[in-house]
């Protein structure tokens, strides 16, 4: 195993550790709402911005997310999170309140950042280091995923820690199924936007 595999397999680790204490400090001193955002904002840049660029380069990065031919198996793959997503707002605690106008465009937003750099971080680079274990590119990167979500998860006021790393992993590994079924991350990328959405709205 290479030197950058090995960082990729302890990277969520130092993703967690150090990210925790970001969102804990960032929502004692702004409030839940902003706190939780620009921790985010932050977790964005750094992890599914700057240390994807470094690990795989622009040019994988084009590559992945380059847009593909809809097809009839593209469009029921992407299909199936959809409804999954409008069936988990039936889950008692799972809606986001959206007390006014403003958090619901700030939630909005999140849906574009999660959607991208997620994808980026979570399946691209997996794809692009370990094209060929899916041990790793799929099952690896799930779980770290879902458990990665305990860090913003840990701030909620709501308090369902749980349900959001279970939705979060099961969400993470049919997202990291579809990647490599399709072999880019564009489908998983409009998936997580759209999904996210619908969970908000």
């Amino acid at each position: 195993m290479g030197k950058k595999q090995r960082l990729i397999i302890i990277s969520p680790i130092i993703l967690i550790a150090t990210m925790y204490p970001i969102f804990h400090f960032l929502t004692s001193v702004l409030g839940y709402t902003l706190g939780w955002y620009f921790g985010l904002v932050i977790y964005w840049i750094i992890w599914g911005g700057l240390f994807s660029w470094r690990m795989i380069g622009m040019e994988n990065i084009r590559k992945i997310i380059r847009p593909q031919k809809l097809t009839l198996k593209i469009f029921l793959m992407v299909l199936f999170p959809l409804l999954m997503a409008a069936l988990y707002r039936f889950v008692p605690g799972m809606g986001y309140e959206k007390p006014d106008v403003w958090i619901l465009l700030l939630l909005l937003s999140t849906n574009v950042g999660n959607g991208f750099f997620e994808e980026l971080l979570w399946r691209g680079v997996y794809m692009c280091i370990f094209p060929d274990n899916t041990m790793v590119r799929i099952f690896w990167s799930s779980i770290w995923f879902a458990l990665w979500h305990y860090v913003p998860g840990s701030v909620s006021p709501d308090g369902n820690v749980l349900g959001l790393i279970i939705g979060s992993g099961l969400f993470g590994f049919y997202l990291s199924f579809i990647s490599k079924k399709t072999n880019t991350i564009w489908w998983g990328i409009l998936a997580h936007m759209i999904g996210g959405t619908i969970m908000i709205i």
